[in-house]
């Protein structure tokens, strides 16, 4: 059997004028997980990321702690889900009918403390109608990023070993089809996806895809030190 490696991008610069750059810490990240990678004598094959650049980031500052060259190919498909855009158009309609989003809002509450309860619930939103006007729905997102993850195994073959830089919603839409789960119970797993962890899926011919392992962070904590750890 052949195994794919998916790796979440380290941390972002969350707050900051542009996000999508690694922080400091995930520069650490990168470079603790491929000192892992090496540590492990893991063979890979082949590496995949998407196009931005805390992904493609990511995945050289990795191999460049492995000593390493490699070729990362790039698809869109790889790409996180917009979460400015879908803050943009849910947040207004949920704050018609829900306190905290209407809090959130009007800057009644600390709105960095609240982030994530108030983001938590404009996903449910989001999940729950399957189309929306000028932005992606999330079954559109998943299926577009399953198909990706599914050409990319069928163009490096069967027995390989691959690795694959991404983002957390692309993470969690691969494991909704792998797991046959609903979208609310995988977006369960994604509010628990590391910056940096791996997650492994075995794969072989005739569409056989399992689980082997979710979310290994232990490289990012040294002792009782887990100030590597971080969810965004």
């Amino acid at each position: 059997m052949g195994a794919v490696y998916l790796i979440r991008h380290g941390q972002a610069s969350f707050g900051d004028n542009d996000y999508d750059r690694l922080s400091e810490l995930g520069r650490l990240q990168a470079q603790r997980l491929g000192t892992f990678l090496v540590e492990k004598g893991l063979r890979l094959d082949a590496w995949r990321s998407g196009l931005l650049m805390r992904q493609i980031d990511t995945a050289s500052i990795a191999l460049n702690a492995m000593g390493a060259e490699a070729e990362v190919l790039r698809s869109h498909g790889f790409n996180e889900f917009d979460h400015v855009a879908v803050l943009a158009k849910v947040l207004p309609e949920l704050a018609q009918r829900d306190a905290d989003a209407a809090a959130f809002v009007s800057g009644k509450i600390d709105r960095r403390r609240s982030f994530q309860k108030v983001f938590e619930k404009v996903i449910a939103a989001w999940l729950e109608k399957d189309s929306w006007e000028d932005m992606d729905s999330w079954s559109t997102f998943s299926d577009r990023a399953a198909q990706t993850f599914e050409a990319t195994l069928e163009e490096v073959g069967g027995g390989r070993n691959i690795a694959i830089v991404t983002s957390g919603g692309v993470i969690t839409a691969i494991l909704q089809k792998v797991l046959g789960l609903s979208s609310a119970a995988a977006f369960s797993m994604n509010w628990s996806i590391v910056n940096a962890s791996i997650t492994k899926i075995m794969y072989s011919g005739g569409g056989r895809r399992s689980l082997a392992y979710f979310n290994n962070y232990s490289y990012l904590q040294c002792g009782r030190d887990r100030s590597y750890v971080t969810w965004r």
